[in-house]
């Protein structure tokens, strides 16, 4: 037998090791995948009618694959034609608007809402309602919180105007058809990159859940389109919440002016996000209680005119809102890179007055080493401060480097230097003000963190508490604080801003000023103008009156 037998002979078994292993990598990917439905021929359909689904990755044939229109798969007789990127079917008897579903061996599809035409004729409502915004399809169908999505269609206008979105949170129902959202069961899209009359481009906001999106423009609400939310890089698991009842006062008093003055005061509310739900404010009626002037966000800005001589003001509000206990499950193998053209990112990127990655480098640099994902840099950045720092209620310098030079810093050092340290390592992240409920009822304030982690949203960090800051212990408290508090809050945490409120004079180079013990970060605080020659105010911490745990409540 020749050498070159011998050889052929030799590698015939890795050739074909190989060629399975190929086989078995084709297969693989090929079936892998789940189905996608990227549209439908017609949005309303009655019983016999037929539908057109176009998609990718249906699979060739019915055979281990399954159309739903409805709560049940269509039988073989339903089913017209059937290849990987097309089906036709006809529509059984459904009672009310339906979704319509592919389901094969990879996976089964976002659901998209097919109405009853039998009860909406299509003669009477057009692509959808007369005058309403019609939204043809999502691109991409699945995502999660970060993720870039454009929506197709018309009657958009051609600008977004008072145009809002709306992505799905809690609402499990799938007779939507005509019928309006409630919106309570829904959270807004604010970070909107795009807006034509066929197109809106936004980004899908911390707290959506796999459900319909609906584009509401002029009073009307579009047609829903769902869309899939990926849990993949993990989530943030909620424990029963409670509802806080805070009284806020805000006394100006030691007047000395003269006629023809005026003050403005930029007052903050609790600001939504993370563990936090939408507050509500109510104000004391009454002569001496100002009426607000503006309200953007969750700023209000009140003006006090005409102060007189050894008088005094206040304004009194009373806010209602709810905090819930949090813990974050990351997979960090799955985390992916985020999309630095998201504004919200943007802003949690740079250096500012406050903020100052740029006198950090070298040493995050350290720090992180060959770290490469977002979750476990954070964790770094996290130990470091912890190891690095001890508590003191009045650190010797308040400037980013020395905090690392003195280690000495109350809670306001520890966030800024965290998130200066995480901006650094290219890590989005923002510092959050507002006020811990102490076990005893009596409030404080403080500074604590959170980061972006893509495909999960804002994950709070409190490096102060973690370290044991000013001896504090809150109940709620699972394991070690240092590990509890990378993750996690305990529902006593009230964030009234997150990142620096875009809070700016109303005035033209006026002088501000800055009340002690502020639990914000914001452009202004107070405002004055004209003949206020001086005056003393007061921003006491906002204490709690009442709190409802939402188990308590049967919520």
């Amino acid at each position: 037998m020749s050498m070159r037998t011998n050889k052929f002979l030799r590698w015939t078994p890795v050739l074909l090791f190989g060629l399975a292993i190929g086989i078995f990598l084709i297969l693989f990917f090929r079936y892998q995948k789940k189905p996608e439905i990227i549209g439908m021929d017609h949005l309303m359909a009655a019983s016999g009618d037929k539908l057109e689904i176009s998609g990718r990755y249906f699979g060739d044939g019915i055979d281990g694959s399954k159309l739903y229109i409805g709560p049940n798969a269509l039988t073989s007789s339903g089913i017209i034609e059937w290849d990987d990127t097309r089906i036709l079917a006809r529509v059984p008897r459904n009672d009310g608007a339906v979704l319509v579903k592919v389901k094969t061996r990879s996976g089964t599809s976002h659901g998209v809402v097919l109405g009853d035409a039998s009860r909406f004729p299509r003669v009477d409502y057009g692509p959808w309602l007369p005058g309403a915004p019609f939204i043809e399809y999502a691109e991409p169908p699945a995502g999660g919180p970060g993720t870039l999505v454009t929506l197709h269609g018309e009657g958009f206008g051609n600008r977004r105007g008072g145009g809002r979105i709306w992505v799905n949170r809690s609402d499990s129902s799938s007779l939507l058809g005509t019928e309006e959202p409630d919106l309570t069961q829904y959270v807004e899209a604010m970070a909107i990159d795009r807006w034509t009359d066929k197109l809106v481009r936004f980004w899908i906001p911390q707290g959506s859940s796999t459900g319909n999106i609906y584009l509401l423009k002029g009073g009307q609400f579009s047609n829903p389109v769902s869309i899939e939310l990926s849990r993949s890089a993990g989530s943030l698991k909620t424990g029963v919440g409670v509802q806080w009842s805070l009284r806020q006062d805000i006394v100006i008093d030691r007047i000395g002016s003269f006629p023809g003055n005026s003050l403005y005061l930029h007052i903050p509310s609790p600001q939504p996000g993370s563990g936090q739900g939408e507050a509500v404010i109510l104000v004391r009626s009454g002569d001496s209680t100002p009426v607000p002037l503006r309200i953007e966000g969750n700023l209000a800005t009140y003006r006090m005119d005409e102060l007189e001589p050894g008088s005094s003001r206040e304004v009194s509000r009373q806010i209602i809102v709810t905090a819930t206990p949090l813990r974050a499950g990351i997979v960090k193998e799955f985390l992916v890179s985020y999309d630095p053209s998201h504004p919200e990112l943007a802003d949690a990127l740079v250096a500012d007055k406050w903020i100052r990655p740029d006198l950090v480098p070298r040493t995050t640099a350290r720090v992180i080493g060959n770290l490469r994902d977002d979750w476990s840099k954070s964790r770094a950045v996290y130990d470091y401060i912890l190891e690095l720092l001890s508590w003191d209620e009045n650190p010797p310098s308040r400037v980013i480097p020395d905090y690392i030079s003195t280690a000495a810093a109350d809670s306001e050092g520890y966030s800024y230097l965290f998130v200066s340290m995480a901006r650094a390592a290219k890590i989005p992240a923002r510092p959050v003000g507002g006020i811990i409920v102490l076990n005893d009822g009596t409030t404080r304030s403080w500074w604590w963190a959170e980061v972006w982690m893509e495909g999960v949203g804002w994950i709070p960090v409190d490096p102060a508490l973690g370290d044991g800051g000013d001896n504090i212990v809150l109940s709620g408290v699972d394991g070690e604080a240092a590990d509890y508090y990378f993750g996690g809050l305990e529902g006593r945490h009230i964030a009234f801003s997150r990142g620096v409120l875009p809070s700016g004079p109303l005035q033209p180079d006026p002088e501000l000023r800055i009340p002690d013990g502020i639990y914000t970060l914001q452009g202004a605080w107070e405002e004055v103008s004209g003949n206020l020659d001086s005056y003393k105010s007061f921003w006491p911490i906002p204490r709690v009156t009442a709190s409802y745990s939402q188990s308590d409540r049967g919520e």
